[in-house]
C-alpha cells in the first residue's frame, strides 16, 4: 500500500479527524449546544432539508433517466444535445441562483411571466422552499442525466439489435431490457443527487439567505448561521453532526449499490408503438431543453443589454439595446477574485491528482480495498461535516483568509471522488502492463508506464477537480474575509463565487449587474466544463470516465 500513503495521510488529517472532532466538540458542550438551539425552529429546518433534498433527488433522477433515453433514441446529434442538457452543470450554484433570482422576479422575470405569476415565489413563505428546490432540480438534472446516459451507452450494441430483430418496440426494449440494465446507475444518480442537495448551501443562501424567516433555511445554512452570525461553535457542531448522520444513510446505500450484482430496477411493461413513442420522447426532450437552456440564454442576454430593458412586461427576450459596459465593469472589479479562484482551483486540483492517482490505481489492483468505501463515505458527507474543526485550526495557525486554507481543505471532496473514478477506470486497465514493468524491472512504474498510457483520463479528472473547486462557495465564504490584495506573500482569498454572491443586492435595481456577475463567475469554468463533458461523453479510455 505504499502508493496510498500520501492519500491516506491526507484524508485522515483533513477528513476523518475533522469529521470525528465535530462529534467530540458538541459532545463536550452538549448542554450549551442544546440550549443554543432551543430558540430555533429546528423541526421546520429539518423538514425544509428533507423536502429540498428529497424532491431534488426524485425529480432530477427521473428526469435524467427520461432524457437519457430520449438522447439514446436520437439518430444523430447526440453529443450536441447532450452538451445542451449539461449547460446548467457548467454554472456554479451561485451563478445559477443569480440567474433564477431575476427569472422569478414578479411580473418581469421570464419564468414569472410565462406562468402568469404576479408575485415572486421566493418571497412567499409557503412557496419559497419549492422555488428554491426548483432551482436545485434545474442544476442537478445534468448530473443524473450524465450518469444514466453513460450507463446506457455502455450496453453492447448487439443487445439492442437483437431486441429489435425479435420485433420488440423501442418502448419495450427500454422498459424490459435497457432501463433494468442501468438500474444501478439510476439509483446511484438518485443517491448522489440527494447527497448533493442535502449538503448544498449555495442555492438556498444565494437565493433567499434562508428566508423569509426560516422558510428556506436548511441544515447547512443553520451551521453557517450558528458559526458566523452567532459565533456558537457548539451549536453549529451539533447541527453539522445531525447533517452527517442524515448523509450516512445514503452514503452506506451507495456502498451497497456499488458492490451489488443486481440491477436494482424492475422490468417495465411498456407497449407504445414506435410512431407514438419517438415523437413523445422528442416532445419531452424539446420542452426539457427549453427549461434547461433558456435560463443560460437569459443570463447572457441580460448581461449584455441596457438595464432600461429589465423591468418590462412582457419581458424582452430578443437581443436589443446591446452594450458591454456592465460586463466590462463587473469583470474589472472581479479580477482579484478570479485570481484567487484560478490559483486555488489549479493547485487544489494538482494536489488531488498527486494523492488520488496512485491510490486509485493501487486499489484497482486489489491492495487496500477498504480505502475505497472509506473514500466514498467521506465524499458523501456534506462540507459542513468538516468546517468547524478546520475553521478552528486555520484560525489558530494564521491561515485564515489565505489561499493555503482553501488549497489544503477543498481536495477532501475532489480527491475522494477522484480515487473512486480512478479505481473504476483502472479496473479495465490491462494487467499486461504491470507484467511488462516487472519483467523489465522498470522503476517508477506509475510515472513511466501507467500515467503516459492514461494521461487523458488523468487530465479529465484534473478538469473535473478544477470545476468542483471553482464552484465552491461554503468554504470560501467561511474561511476568507477579503479579496486578494496583489501583495506577496498573498493576503486575501475571496473567490469569484463570493464576488458574484455580493451582486444579488442589485436584483431590484439593475439586472445587468446581477447577470454580469453570474456570467463572470461562470464563463471560465463553462469552457472547461464543456471540454471535460465532451471527453466524458466519448466513453472510452482515450478520454472517457466510468462512474460505476
Amino acid at each position: 500500500m505504499k502508493y496510498s500513503i500520501p492519500y491516506l495521510g491526507y484524508i485522515v488529517a483533513l477528513g476523518i479527524v475533522p469529521f470525528l472532532y465535530t462529534f467530540v466538540y458538541f459532545g463536550l458542550n452538549l448542554s450549551q449546544s442544546l440550549s443554543s438551539l432551543s430558540t430555533l425552529p429546528i423541526s421546520e429546518v429539518f423538514w425544509n432539508t428533507v423536502i429540498y433534498a428529497g424532491l431534488t433527488a426524485i425529480i432530477s433522477a427521473l428526469a435524467g433517466l427520461i432524457l437519457a433515453v430520449a438522447v439514446d433514441i436520437l439518430p444523430r446529434g447526440k453529443l450536441i444535445v447532450s452538451l445542451l442538457i449539461m449547460l446548467p452543470y457548467t454554472l456554479p450554484f451561485t451563478s445559477a441562483a443569480l440567474v433564477w433570482s431575476i427569472s422569478l422576479y414578479a411580473n418581469y422575470g421570464w419564468f414569472s411571466y410565462l406562468f402568469h405569476l404576479n408575485f415572486d415565489p421566493l418571497n412567499i413563505p409557503s412557496l419559497a422552499i419549492y422555488g428554491v428546490t426548483m432551482v436545485s432540480i434545474w442544476s442537478t438534472i445534468p448530473l443524473t442525466f450524465l450518469i444514466t446516459l453513460t450507463a446506457l451507452r455502455s450496453i453492447p450494441s448487439y443487445v439492442k439489435e437483437n431486441a429489435l430483430l425479435d420485433n420488440l418496440s423501442l418502448s419495450e426494449y427500454y422498459g424490459k431490457i435497457a432501463v433494468p440494465m442501468v438500474g444501478k446507475a439510476f439509483w446511484l444518480a438518485f443517491l448522489l443527487a440527494f447527497l448533493s442537495a442535502l449538503g448544498n448551501f449555495d442555492i438556498p443562501y444565494a437565493l433567499t439567505e434562508g428566508g423569509p424567516g426560516f422558510a428556506t433555511t436548511t441544515l447547512p445554512l443553520l451551521v453557517y448561521y450558528e458559526i458566523i452570525d452567532l459565533g456558537n461553535f457548539s451549536g453549529g457542531a451539533l447541527v453539522a453532526a445531525l447533517l452527517s448522520v442524515m448523509a450516512s444513510i445514503p452514503a452506506i446505500l451507495i456502498l451497497l449499490i456499488s458492490r451489488s450484482k443486481r440491477s436494482g430496477f424492475i422490468s417495465l411493461s411498456l407497449r407504445i408503438p414506435d410512431r407514438v413513442f419517438k415523437p413523445l420522447m422528442y416532445v419531452i426532450l424539446g420542452i426539457s431543453l427549453f427549461f434547461l437552456v433558456f435560463p443560460v440564454y437569459w443570463m447572457g442576454l441580460v448581461a449584455f443589454r441596457h438595464s432600461s430593458l429589465d423591468f418590462r412586461s412582457p419581458p424582452v427576450i430578443i437581443p436589443a439595446g446591446l452594450t458591454t459596459k456592465y460586463f466590462i465593469s463587473t469583470l474589472d472589479q472581479s479580477i482579484p477574485y478570479i485570481m484567487s479562484s484560478v490559483v486555488v482551483a489549479v493547485l487544489a486540483s494538482l494536489l488531488t491528482i498527486f494523492v488520488s492517482f496512485p491510490s486509485g490505481y493501487e486499489i484497482s489492483r486489489g491492495k487496500g480495498r477498504w480505502i475505497l468505501p472509506v473514500s466514498i463515505y467521506l465524499y458523501s458527507l456534506p462540507s459542513a461535516s468538516y468546517i468547524i474543526p478546520l475553521f478552528i485550526f486555520f484560525s489558530s495557525t494564521n491561515l485564515m483568509n489565505t489561499w493555503w486554507a482553501l488549497i489544503i481543505s477543498t481536495p477532501i471532496f475532489t480527491a475522494t471522488y477522484a480515487v473512486w473514478l480512478f479505481h473504476n477506470n483502472y479496473l479495465s486497465f490491462p494487467r499486461a502492463y504491470d507484467d511488462v514493468a516487472e519483467v523489465f524491472q522498470i522503476r517508477r512504474k506509475l510515472l513511466r508506464v501507467v500515467m503516459p498510457l492514461s494521461r487523458t483520463s488523468v487530465f479529465s479528472v484534473f478538469l473535473l477537480s478544477f470545476i468542483l473547486n471553482w464552484h465552491l462557495l461554503f468554504y470560501p465564504l467561511i474561511l476568507t474575509q477579503t479579496p486578494y490584495n496583489w501583495s506577496f506573500p498573498p493576503e486575501g482569498a475571496e473567490t469569484v463565487t463570493v464576488f458574484a454572491l455580493a451582486q444579488i443586492y442589485y436584483r431590484a435595481i439593475n439586472w445587468a449587474l446581477v447577470a454580469s456577475a453570474a456570467l463572470v463567475a461562470a464563463l471560465p469554468v463553462m469552457v472547461v466544463t464543456i471540454i471535460t463533458l465532451s471527453r466524458i461523453l466519448k466513453g472510452d479510455r482515450g478520454g472517457g470516465l466510468k462512474f460505476i
